[in-house]
């Protein structure tokens, strides 16, 4: 493959983060909500709004 040691660390990671992210971020993001429950509090929404478009802009459909 001709690739550097670092390199091939690289595409590992990114391999495995492709294969292994996305079921491990949503059971992440379900715990957490879980654990602080729902709330009305009007200054996260703005928050929850950005944290999803950037997680979709990620996410390969």
């Amino acid at each position: 493959m001709k690739l550097t040691r670092s390199g091939l660390f690289s595409a590992a990671l990114d391999e495995y983060v492709a294969r292994h992210a996305d079921d491990e971020v949503t059971e992440a993001m379900n715990a957490a909500l879980a654990e602080i429950g729902e709330d009305d509090d009007p200054t996260l929404k703005p928050f929850l709004r950005e944290a999803a478009r950037r997680t979709l802009e990620r996410t390969e459909w």
